[in-house]
């Protein structure tokens, strides 16, 4: 598989620029939240400066191409835990609004929930209820923070979801135990 990739990129801080960085400095650095979606990055192919969530480069489909790519494995963080694809109702709040969403992956760390309101920061401190998926599991509470906003072009109205990653701060015991538990059931259906 071809991957072409253009590097001399660089960083709008400001009124600051940075650069210039190559192609996986730039994928690396938004692993590690040091660029985020609506920052401001150009390159020599670009007409114009452009936020990252605006570009295919970075594109969500783009990195998970990319993250089976010999060339670029080392360009993504690695994950302590493992993590699944799931789909559980949450409700929480911020100690200023409650919201709605969806929890749509989760690990032992944290998940990436759609969150149904554009007005949670990253920074955030957020207590979440996670509704039970079947009447065999018990819901469970989290204690977390926002540490992305992931941007979508693809939002309906003001309304439609944000996608959210959430660092887990405090995890109760039983909520541990159902995490480990979907993990185990997923990883024994794909065995």
């Amino acid at each position: 598989m071809e991957i072409e990739s253009k590097d001399n990129w660089y960083i709008l801080h400001g009124n600051q620029k940075s650069g210039p960085y190559d192609y996986k400095k730039i994928i690396n650095m938004i692993q590690k939240n040091e660029i985020m979606d609506y920052s401001y990055v150009w390159a020599p192919h670009l007409p114009k400066w452009s936020q990252v969530y605006s570009l295919k480069e970075f594109s969500k489909d783009r990195f998970m191409l990319l993250r089976s790519h010999p060339d670029y494995q080392d360009a993504f963080l690695q994950r302590k835990n493992p993590r699944i694809q799931t789909q559980v109702e949450i409700l929480g709040h911020n100690n200023i609004r409650f919201f709605d969403g969806t929890l749509t992956s989760i690990s032992a760390e944290g998940g990436l929930c759609l969150i149904n309101t554009p007005l949670v920061q990253v920074g955030d401190k957020i207590k979440i209820h996670l509704k039970s998926k079947s009447k065999d599991e018990s819901p469970f509470n989290v204690e977390g923070v926002i540490i992305r906003k992931n941007f979508s072009q693809d939002r309906l109205n003001s309304k439609s979801g944000l996608y959210y990653v959430v660092s887990f701060s405090d995890l109760e015991p039983a909520g541990l135990d159902q995490i480990k538990s979907w993990i185990n059931s997923t990883t024994s259906k794909t065995a």
